[in-house]
């Protein structure tokens, strides 16, 4: 099964290429990346290429960005990630082979690790750091038929 992985992205290009190889590198290899760029004014396009990321461009938000990268998705699976996360080397095989071992498995939630430098990044994965054991945190790996808008 295809899965498709959504990037919303805007003058990334300073923890991009990380996020990308760790797609690259993992283990399930059916896999498509869409990269929406908010036109972006640095490397982030070029550096998205270069790994073989279908490029969507849209003025719009984080939010309307994954709404419009599930639109353009062909997978039957849809993970949204953050172009400054990095994937653990298993974590796509892993969602795939648990979404399909049950079909009332609506989302499935990801371990989450920013890999940027700047100060706000390392905020957010401090905080990220305390949510680990929280039953509230937000799905990213969805089947794309099951998904509501």
């Amino acid at each position: 099964m295809k899965v498709s992985i959504v990037i919303p992205a805007y003058n990334s290009e300073k923890t991009l290429e990380k996020c990308l190889k760790s797609i690259r590198d993992q283990t399930y290899g059916n896999i498509e990346i869409i990269v929406v760029d908010k036109f972006s004014k640095d490397r982030t396009v070029e550096i998205a290429k270069r790994y073989g990321a279908r490029i969507i461009y849209d003025e719009g938000e984080r939010t309307r960005a994954k709404n419009i990268g599930l639109e353009k998705a062909k997978g039957k699976y849809v993970l949204f990630v953050d172009s400054d996360m990095e994937l653990s080397k298993k974590v796509v095989e892993e969602c795939v082979n648990f979404i399909e071992s049950d079909e009332s498995i609506g989302g499935i939630i990801i371990p989450e690790r920013s890999v940027g430098r700047s100060f706000w990044v390392k905020v957010r994965d401090f905080e990220r750091s305390f949510c680990v054991r929280i039953k509230r945190e937000s799905a990213r790996f969805f089947q794309k038929g099951g998904m509501m808008k």
